[in-house]
């Protein structure tokens, strides 16, 4: 009988656990210019456990690629409260790359600073946790406000400190979308610091629907960059 015990404990502790079952998520946008077709955005998502991988790919296409080769992946790895643990920014520009990476101690406010393999420097940051624009832009799509004029500030490392950007509910929108007409949230964001993940944007604005960004829009110098999802669900199975 002691045996059995035994032999009943040693199976239960090396018997292979079943893998933590990984959630993937894809939205694909497509990216205009002054209603020029200007390129493509395609955000991934994937979760397992209490991590989530963030993966926003983007390049551009057409008429503008011509003018402007460029494609960019942006990684970032997040801890259970949603904050980056690292970023991997690796940028193709006219033929030009470049490799950011910055690793993030969001306990004791740090951030170390890679450029191309090299350590460059290393951030200590007046305020924190801190997000990056990828995973505010995230944490942006499960933000719940109940009515217009409601307000909400994210705090985002860029530009080597810690930046505030404003998200305020303008008011309720219905949009055209692969579904038809849809009812959202308009959002309008205020930068502090010039935006990365918005080219040269101070200034960009959301559509929520969904827990999902719908329509986004970046004004720029030069009139304004909109990206819109393409692979929306719509009701019945259909778009």
């Amino acid at each position: 009988m002691k045996n059995l015990i035994i032999s009943f404990i040693l199976l239960w502790c090396f018997l292979p656990w079943p893998a933590k079952a990984v959630e993937k998520q894809v939205y694909h946008y497509k990216v205009s210019w002054l209603a020029i077709p200007a390129g493509q955005i395609k955000v991934t998502v994937i979760k397992s456990g209490s991590r989530t991988k963030l993966i926003a790919k983007a390049w551009t296409t057409g008429f503008v690629r011509m003018l402007l080769p460029f494609e960019s992946t942006w990684t970032t790895w997040l801890d259970p409260e949603g904050y980056p643990r690292r970023s991997r920014i690796y940028r193709v520009e006219r033929g030009k790359a470049v490799l950011k990476e910055f690793i993030y101690d969001q306990q004791r406010g740090k951030v170390i600073r890679y450029k191309n393999g090299r350590k460059e420097k290393e951030i200590k940051l007046k305020h924190y946790p801190v997000h990056d624009e990828l995973s505010a832009f995230y944490a942006s799509m499960n933000t719940i406000m109940e009515k217009p004029g409601e307000e909400k500030t994210f705090w985002i490392f860029a530009k080597d400190k810690a930046n505030q950007a404003l998200l305020k509910y303008l008011k309720d929108e219905n949009i055209n979308t692969v579904c038809g007409r849809l009812k959202t949230q308009k959002m309008e964001v205020t930068f502090g610091f010039q935006s990365e993940l918005i080219e040269r944007s101070k200034k960009a604005y959301l559509w929520l629907a969904r827990k999902l960004v719908i329509k986004a829009q970046g004004e720029l110098t030069l009139g304004h960059i909109t990206a819109g999802l393409t692979n929306l669900p719509c009701k019945g199975g259909k778009k």
